[in-house]
């Protein structure tokens, strides 16, 4: 590898790369018993781990390519996940009663990973009363519980409310910063919970005719609760029936509806639609996203192009009028000096067959390409799809994976009506089907 520093704006990289046939194959399979499907998926680089209906919980590692049970079942649903890679801690919300912390200890065995019971409710007695009325959304730090149905006003649907508390999962740095906060937010008893990310909740408020409705957003903080409404958008019946809805980094949200219809939005006052696709296909199923540093060989503008997603580089742009360290892949870090060096690195070898080369514009990459974004969605035809720079491309399709079994595509995967997922690290896609998990490797490229 060699790299060139021309001048102060652009940094000129060159390198020999190899470019094989992208192909997508079958890696491996996490079972389930028949009649408790999966209701919560967790990716990482490490780890596939899936939680069920009945309250078990399974562990796929990557490194040992072995499934391990970390529970059987437990009191209530698997309603979510969250993994802190600091303290190797795995957060696990049951229902809307508890949250259970995991320590992430190796060597893993069967049904003996260590934790800790947190309790979302003060007692049972709190519990049973308000079980019937409460949902349950968590995000990678928090988890929100609402109060869906409020006896107290239940003959006066207009001036309802919204009645939440957030558990915050991890301790804040600062010593005064609250572990839990509770507000209300105005609202009817008609509404259905979207998403949260831990900063943005959003909903769906029904009108009293039951066909206009509002798409709601609302800020809360770990240091505020508030009473009043961010944004609200509103739609009516020739919308459509809204089947997904993601808030999205850099203050976006994508909503699926009329079943194939994706469409994208600031989050600003206005609700300014910024972006639309149509899925290439039937009813979307589930929908995935990825951003910045984890899309790797790609090429955005001529700005910034990584060819090889198996080697990470830290470039120190000195002399491109910067002290900032920008984070381009993951393990590799080769700091530039000089006006042009040589690079050895034996881990790090290219067939010299093409040579492509690479300009970064250094001070334009941490704003553009943090938020930069690839949206993934899965089918109920088992069609996968990218969305990348306003361009749409089907990756590949369930059924023709090579080596899942045919009584498996015999029984369909998606027939159930149940809740399917795809997570995807660009390396792996994980997609949630009647019959388990199906683990797909993307290889080539």
């Amino acid at each position: 590898m060699e790299i060139n520093i021309n001048n102060k704006e652009d940094c000129e990289i060159k390198t020999s790369h190899t470019i094989k046939e992208v192909e997508y194959k079958y890696y491996d399979y996490i079972d389930i018993t028949i009649g408790d499907p999966i209701s919560s998926i967790l990716l990482t680089n490490n780890y596939v781990i899936i939680g069920t209906m009945t309250g078990g919980i399974k562990l796929y590692y990557f490194q040992e390519k072995r499934i391990y049970i970390i529970s059987k079942n437990n009191n209530e649903f698997i309603s979510g996940f969250s993994f802190s890679s600091s303290d190797k801690s795995l957060y696990v919300s049951i229902g809307d009663s508890q949250y259970l912390k995991y320590e992430m200890k190796e060597p893993f065995t069967d049904n003996s990973m260590p934790y800790t019971t947190n309790e979302i409710y003060e007692s049972n007695a709190q519990h049973n009363y308000s079980c019937n009325d409460a949902f349950v959304l968590m995000s990678s730090d928090s988890i929100l519980k609402l109060n869906i149905y409020n006896p107290e006003l239940q003959d006066n649907i207009n001036e309802d409310y919204i009645n939440y508390d957030i558990t915050f999962l991890k301790k804040s740095t600062n010593s005064e910063s609250k572990t839990k906060i509770e507000g209300r937010l105005p609202s009817t008893n008609y509404f259905v919970p979207l998403d949260y990310d831990g900063t943005n909740f959003c909903w769906v408020e029904f009108k009293d005719d039951m066909q206009n409705r509002d798409i709601c957003v609302q800020k809360i903080s770990r240091e505020h609760a508030f009473d009043s409404i961010d944004n609200r958008f509103s739609v009516d019946k020739n919308y459509g029936h809204i089947s997904h809805a993601k808030l999205m980094k850099g203050n976006k949200i994508i909503i699926i509806h009329n079943l194939n219809k994706c469409d994208i939005y600031d989050l600003n006052e206005h609700f300014d639609k910024i972006d639309e696709f149509v899925h290439l296909g039937d009813e979307v199923y589930s929908l995935d996203i990825t951003y910045g540093n984890n899309i790797l060989s790609r090429s955005y503008n001529n700005d910034f192009t990584l060819s090889n997603n198996k080697n990470h580089l830290n470039i120190n742009y000195d002399e491109c009028g910067t002290n900032d360290k920008f984070k381009l892949t993951e393990q590799k870090t080769i700091k530039v000096e000089s006006k042009k060096m040589k690079v050895s690195n034996s881990e790090n070898k290219f067939d010299a067959l093409n040579e492509v080369k690479y300009n970064i514009r250094a001070e334009k990459y941490n704003n553009k390409y943090n938020n930069k974004y690839i949206i993934f969605t899965l089918d109920i035809d088992g069609n996968v799809n990218k969305y990348e720079d306003n361009i749409e491309e089907k990756l590949f399709n369930l059924y023709d994976i090579r080596g899942i079994y045919q009584d498996f595509k015999d029984k369909k995967f998606f027939d159930m009506g149940y809740m399917y997922f795809i997570k995807t690290n660009l390396e792996f896609f994980c997609i949630t089907t009647d019959h388990g998990c199906f683990i797909i490797k993307k290889t080539g490229e």
